[in-house]
């Protein structure tokens, strides 16, 4: 043992490597094994967080390790470790931002206004930032936007101190209107109109993106008639759980239209210029 000892001593440079190699192997450890947690169930913003925390001290411990090895820097460390009051300082003043960052990250981790997956509408900087929950490091939280699909990085003492509005947790669904033109010949038809009312709000219904927001399933569900220039509007509300759903779901349910009506002899009323009277040459 000794004389192992004394080898590693010689070799820093080898002591060094396994150091590095070592934390390597344990950050890929965690790695998995939060990875096999969240496949058990969806991730949190407190298991992302302590992710974070882990990862970070091990690096630092790593760090601290390495260059201890060094004969130069190895009487530097011992003070710097010995004086704790001064390590507080420095590194309150170096990393004030980071250390600021990691503090409201706790914070938020504590008092939880959102988890992963959630959406939500941050207020920051006059302006606002809509999408949902990807994750949140020591520093930041990633927010990946309805309608472009990108990611925003926001700072975590800044989402701590925005006004946020959990969209998730108030349990709103995203609603859009549907709206079927018919001809005004068959609107006026009592059975046809019923039938076409019918046939939106089966349809819809149907969809496995929509949601069904009646309070009680019994309640019919509105279908409201308007008066257009080429036809009779049929107009509902599309319910879906996120706004990507409600894209598609519109699309399937205009689909789905187009066979029922042409299966149930109904039509789509389009624009059209009717010309009456005769045509005359002048002599």
């Amino acid at each position: 043992m000794t004389q192992i000892a004394n080898y590693f001593s010689n070799h820093r440079m080898i002591v060094a490597i396994i150091y590095i190699v070592v934390c390597w192997l344990l950050l890929q450890m965690i790695e998995m094994i939060f990875r096999r947690a969240h496949k058990k169930r969806p991730p949190n913003i407190k298991d992302s967080f302590f992710k974070g925390i882990l990862e970070a001290f091990l690096v630092i411990i790593t760090f601290i390790r390495v260059i201890s090895l060094s004969s130069e820097l190895e009487n530097v460390t011992q003070t710097l470790l010995m004086s704790s009051s001064l390590i507080v300082v420095v590194l309150g003043f170096i990393f004030q931002e980071g250390l600021s960052n990691i503090v409201h990250g706790f914070i938020l981790t504590i008092f939880k206004p959102f988890e992963i997956g959630d959406r939500v509408e941050i207020s920051t900087g006059g302006s606002v930032i809509s999408g949902y929950i990807k994750e949140m490091s020591l520093r930041h939280t990633v927010i990946r936007g309805l309608s472009d699909n990108v990611d925003t990085i926001v700072s975590n003492s800044q989402m701590d101190t925005s006004t946020i509005r959990n969209l998730t947790m108030e349990d709103n669904h995203i609603r859009y209107p549907l709206t079927v033109t018919i001809p005004y010949a068959e609107a006026q038809d009592r059975n046809k109109l019923r039938l076409a009312k019918s046939i939106i709000v089966e349809e819809t219904l149907k969809n496995s993106r929509t949601v069904d927001a009646r309070p009680d399933p019994g309640t019919p569900v509105h279908v409201n008639v308007d008066l257009a220039d080429s036809g009779v509007d049929l107009t509902c509300y599309v319910y879906t759980k996120t706004a990507e759903d409600n894209y598609y779901a519109l699309s399937e349910i205009r689909e789905s239209l187009l066979a029922r009506f042409g299966e149930n002899d109904l039509n789509f009323a389009f624009p059209h210029v009717e010309v009456t009277g005769s045509l005359t040459q002048d002599p």
